[in-house]
């Protein structure tokens, strides 16, 4: 079926995670297109200083909890129409060594990084289906593309929404739905200050050579990977790479990266 352009002055665009950080930049980004924007997340405060200054509709949902997460969605969708564009952003991660991290920070970052993708496409894609029309924008990273040190408790559950989008495409692509994943960098967002005051000096080595990107350039991003119809939307050219060469490079950059996490550790 031929991929429709998205119209965005007769869109509505429900983003999850949406009260601060690249969630909140895509939220103001679609609106700036003219877009009904709809935000969720689980601060009411941060969402409702995120959500009146653009003219978005909010609803306070922790997406972990799927029953909870349909009723925001049918609640944003009485208001605006059923959802055209779904930009799924909430995450979190929780670096630290594997011997190190208590075993419920995986099972968080799971339900939160990978089940709540799946929660919020399972919300929207009946009806986008229905329709014949509709993207779904889940947000993986370069560290589901890559081993990094520090993050096998959430490299692996953005490993999994790559994963997931793939699987996805077979099913819905053939009724008219197109499904992207985005590949964020390391990003200068609330969410990344913290996330730096738990790095392991080793991980803080290896992402130190990195200089963050600004949410505002990630959202424009996705709001020309939407409107390109890409599958895969990254903004910095080693994620560009990855996401085309797969596990080529992995073995080629290890020597590198071994060598950075010796040196961290003095060893």
């Amino acid at each position: 079926m031929t991929r429709r352009p998205v119209d965005w002055q007769r869109s509505h665009v429900i983003v999850t995670g949406g009260s601060q950080g690249i969630g909140a930049a895509v939220a103001r980004a679609a609106a700036g297109r003219g877009a009904a924007v709809s935000i969720l997340a689980r601060g009411e405060q941060q969402l409702r200083a995120t959500a009146e200054p653009i003219g978005a509709h909010w609803a306070s949902v922790d997406v972990t909890d799927p029953k909870a997460l349909q009723r925001a969605v049918e609640d944003v969708e009485a208001r605006s129409g059923p959802c055209d564009v779904l930009v799924a952003c909430a995450g979190t991660a929780l670096p630290g060594r594997f011997l190190e991290v208590p075993i419920d920070e995986f099972e968080s970052q799971m339900r939160l990084n990978y089940l709540g993708a799946v929660h919020a496409a399972r919300a929207v894609l009946p009806s986008m289906v229905a329709r014949g029309r509709g993207h779904v924008v889940l947000t993986s990273s370069t560290a589901g593309l890559i081993g990094v040190v520090g993050y096998s408790g959430y490299g692996p559950t953005k490993a999994a929404v790559h994963e997931l989008a793939h699987c996805l495409r077979y099913e819905v692509e053939p009724a008219g739905v197109t499904v992207s994943v985005l590949y964020p960098p390391d990003t200068d967002t609330p969410g990344f200050a913290v996330e730096n005051t738990r790095k392991p000096v080793e991980t803080s080595a290896v992402s130190g050579a990195i200089t963050p990107v600004s949410a505002d350039v990630v959202a424009a991003a996705v709001i020309a990977g939407i409107d390109k119809g890409r599958h895969h939307i990254s903004v910095d050219p080693l994620t560009r790479v990855l996401v085309r060469a797969g596990g080529i490079v992995e073995p080629v950059i290890r020597p590198f990266l071994t060598r950075t996490i010796r040196k961290s550790l003095g060893t």
